[in-house]
């Protein structure tokens, strides 16, 4: 039986997500503080709310569409975790969906550290 707190957390997350599938890293960048840490699959970090926003507006502009679909969400402590599948939608109107899970630090509401483990290596060897 869910938890206020889980109830909450999933809430919290499906509003995150919301704003990344709607490709618009302004809205994304809300969700995260000044100096956050953002790990993409196997990428680099990139710190910074602004570094961030302009990362996600160059992914983005890589693709066509993306949609999280939430699975599952664990809250312990300022950790959320989630389990998801991102559908991606590649230029050519083909899709590739693939799970992955998410990692937060959350502090005031916002995103601190922002990890997501997935690969997306099939996504653009299509």
């Amino acid at each position: 039986m869910p938890t206020e707190a889980s109830t909450a957390a999933f809430e919290y997350v499906s509003e995150v997500y919301e704003a990344v599938d709607s490709k618009d890293e302004r809205r994304l960048a809300r969700f995260l503080t000044d100096n956050c840490t953002f790990v993409y699959a196997n990428n680099d970090p990139v710190i910074g709310r602004a570094k961030i926003a302009e990362y996600s507006k160059n992914f983005m502009a890589l693709i066509a569409g993306i949609e999280h679909q939430l699975l599952e969400v664990w809250a312990v402590d300022d950790i959320v975790i989630s389990r998801i599948e991102v559908t991606y939608t590649r230029k050519d109107g083909s899709t590739l969906t693939v799970p992955a899970v998410t990692i937060w630090r959350v502090r005031d509401r916002q995103i601190d550290d922002y990890r997501i483990y997935i690969d997306v290596a099939p996504l653009f060897t299509h």
